[in-house]
């Protein structure tokens, strides 16, 4: 939604607002990582000993290979 107004803005030529929101985009990026680092919970299934993270829900044969 940010970059939309920003891209909005860009475009209809208000310099200055566009200066200002691309000088406020750190912040909000840095707010977005601290709300999932804070809040964020992980539903998914835990590793076992060896396992290493990939598709979860698909069978290993069916994912055929690269190249």
């Amino acid at each position: 939604m940010y970059l939309l107004c920003f891209l909005v803005v860009l475009q209809l030529g208000y310099s200055r607002l566009t200066w200002g929101l691309f000088l406020f985009s750190p912040i909000v990026v840095l707010y977005l990582v601290y709300s999932v680092l804070r809040y964020g919970e992980y539903s998914g299934k835990e590793l076992a000993e060896g396992e290493e993270w990939g598709y979860e829900g698909m069978d290993r044969s069916k994912l055929g290979t690269w190249g």
